[in-house]
């Protein structure tokens, strides 16, 4: 079948409004791909892997000095086209060979992402006057201590929560001393008039557009106001001065760091080690297989995330006995529960978030135990105190920065994708709801989140074909093709 022919196959699933740009994208592919048109292109050139067929087209189009909308919506139409196809049982994509290809210290910096400029914006939490620590600190033992007199239960709050009060607060002390002159306190927090003038030169002066942070710290400011010192006045202005600002446009394109689960899965099977620990004597000489034991966690930590799309903060956290623990009945589960999890409560309880472990990944998950984590600990003075499931190659438990940029790297030397572990959630939702038209309830419950949360959130997938299916029911209605 010629991509033409594909393409007349699969053409009525589309709009009519639709089908001109279809075609135009179909020629656009064909010649991509070194073909006069679509007529004389045949299947072992089209039945690429996705990824592959995308950067010849992009190629192609910015050769032509195609502007990027055009890229994006001539890949969109191919995408469905595709899509359609394979529901339609007509031909399947070939599966991504993976291999080791790419190497991560030559990643060009991902379209988009701020980077640090060089110079002094930020106050570190060291280098603020004692007293503004000490203020700090006492909001932060009332905000996340057991039991305050006073505070309601439900306004307690994580280490991670004021950990990021925390950092949104160095960029404005740093704003307060280097630009505005002033010899910060914790009251120049509830200081309207200088609270303007700081998001004034944040998004005029220092960034130039509205940004994700500058949100944030007015949401954190507004609710100092309201919960620890109460200043309703302020905090009207303060959402006053939040309605001001445009919602700032998303910086960065989700496509640069789109892995698929079965590439996450299958770059899971492909680092598992294919020996035993004393086999890499000759790799490892101070302690065999310590660096294979590594790529056995690893392994066995992303072909998880492709089941449960945990959060890295769960990963890293993860305790065997406390966490991850057999039943009753000798199953292996996992069980997070209160402030292991971002929602610590559901509806006035105690949220619990109880999956059991994939039986797939079962034999894996005890050979990392019995083979692979001894080797791990084995560098510790006392392996046997350390109850982390995964470990660094210093038998360490992960911390957030280390964790994401060795997976970051694994990934992109596979794929070339800017992949970070938390766009696993959003990779996990979006397959789960397009292959099962729409079951939000499974997704919420494997994301641990709220439903409607995720409705909002995902619902757009459903828009993608409403209109095919629109169109579909009405020319049933009305009798085209009797």
């Amino acid at each position: 079948m010629t991509l033409a022919e594909l393409c007349t196959q699969v053409e009525p699933s589309f709009p009519v409004t639709a089908r001109k740009d279809l075609k135009t994208a179909v020629r656009v592919l064909a010649r991509a791909l070194d073909c006069p048109d679509p007529e004389h292109c045949p299947p072992d050139l089209y039945t690429q892997p996705l990824p592959s067929l995308y950067l010849r087209v992009e190629q192609a189009l910015l050769a032509q000095k195609k502007k990027a909308h055009t890229v994006r919506n001539t890949k969109n139409h191919l995408s469905r086209l595709f899509r359609f196809a394979e529901a339609q049982n007509l031909f399947s994509l070939t599966s991504p060979e993976i291999e080791p290809r790419f190497d991560f210290r030559q990643r060009p910096p991902r379209p988009g992402a701020a980077y640090a400029k060089q110079d002094k914006t930020s106050l570190t939490f060291k280098e603020w006057p004692l007293a503004l620590q000490e203020d700090f600190l006492a909001y932060q033992t009332w905000a996340t201590a057991p039991l305050v007199p006073g505070r309601p239960a439900r306004l307690r709050k994580r280490q991670i929560t004021l950990d990021d009060y925390r950092t949104v607060f160095e960029t404005f002390f740093g704003y307060v001393q280097h630009t505005a002159q002033i010899v910060p306190t914790f009251d120049h927090l509830f200081d309207i008039e200088l609270a303007t003038r700081y998001v004034h030169w944040h998004v005029n002066e220092r960034h130039h557009k509205p940004t994700i942070t500058i949100r944030a710290f007015l949401d954190r400011v507004a609710t100092l106001a309201r919960q620890y010192r109460p200043l309703p006045d302020f905090v009207a202005q303060i959402v006053a001065l939040k309605k001001t600002l445009p919602q700032p446009t998303p910086s960065l394109n989700k496509d640069d760091a789109w892995v698929s689960l079965a590439t996450l899965d299958e770059i899971g099977r492909k680092i598992w080690p294919q020996k035993k620990p004393a086999d890499y004597r000759f790799y490892d000489t101070a302690t065999p297989g310590l660096l294979h034991a590594v790529q056995a966690a690893y392994s066995l930590m992303f072909r998880l995330w492709t089941y449960i799309p945990y959060r890295q903060r769960n990963i890293r956290e993860m305790l065997i006995g406390q966490n991850l623990h057999k039943d009753a009945h000798g199953t292996w589960r996992i069980t997070f529960r209160g402030d292991e999890l971002k929602v610590g409560s559901k509806r006035g309880r105690i949220n619990v978030f109880d999956l059991p472990f994939p039986p797939t990944l079962v034999p894996v998950l005890e050979d990392y135990l019995t083979i692979w984590r001894p080797v791990l600990v084995s560098v510790l003075p006392h392996p046997e105190q350390e109850r982390h499931v995964f470990l660094t190659k210093r038998g360490k438990p992960h911390w957030r920065s280390n964790l994401t940029t060795t997976t970051s790297r694994i990934v992109y030397t596979y794929t070339g994708k800017h992949w970070h572990p938390h766009i696993i959630r959003s990779v996990w939702a979006t397959e789960w709801i397009r292959k099962t038209h729409g079951d939000f309830y499974t997704a919420a419950i494997m994301l641990n989140d709220n439903l409607q949360t995720v409705i909002a959130k995902y619902a757009h997938l459903l828009e993608e074909d409403v209109a095919e299916k629109a169109f579909r029911l009405i020319d049933e209605r009305n009798g085209n093709g009797k």
